[in-house]
């Protein structure tokens, strides 16, 4: 069985974990083509550091925790990207999911609820609603157990708020 390179290892992690990069881009960002610039900064950010991925971390943790400090430094720079950042000759462009929330009118309402979160509750409540348990939420946002309960609860009560303000 012939190895396989560390360019296609990488390529099959991203295509396996493309949904969480995707969903995580939908949340911060509104316009499809900041989503796709930042999934692509996301990938680069992650070919940059898959070198050094020693695996102690889950590979859903490893790349939520890269993933969202790659949104957290864009959205916290005024000005646009790094002009002298070099990128591969392989660009690695994945599909969106193709199931999305227009689809369904009570998940964009969920949606847009979530969009007036501040940063860190928008990345703690939609890996709750991606299923993660509290422990593996701890470990990505480096909080401890109990502050991503308390957290969760919180969120939970004001998405209620947020929600019951946008009935008609």
């Amino acid at each position: 069985m012939a190895k396989v390179s560390l360019q296609e290892e990488f390529v099959q992690l991203i295509a396996n974990q493309q949904k969480l990069i995707h969903s995580l881009c939908s949340l911060y960002f509104a316009l499809p083509e900041d989503r796709k610039d930042m999934f692509q900064e996301i990938v680069l950010q992650l070919w940059k550091s898959y070198p050094s991925f020693n695996r102690q971390a889950k590979v859903s943790t490893w790349i939520y925790r890269i993933a969202l400090n790659t949104v957290f430094t864009k959205l916290r720079k005024e000005k646009g990207w790094p002009k002298n950042e070099s990128y591969s000759e392989h660009a690695y462009q994945m599909s969106e999911p193709e199931t999305t929330s227009e689809n369904f009118p009570a998940t964009e309402e969920l949606y847009r609820a979530i969009t007036q979160l501040s940063d860190v509750d928008k990345a703690i409540i939609m890996l709750y609603l991606e299923e993660h348990t509290y422990d593996e939420i701890a470990e990505m946002m480096q909080l401890s157990r109990t502050n991503v309960s308390t957290k969760i609860n919180r969120i939970k009560i004001q998405l209620q708020k947020l929600l019951k303000n946008q009935l008609p």
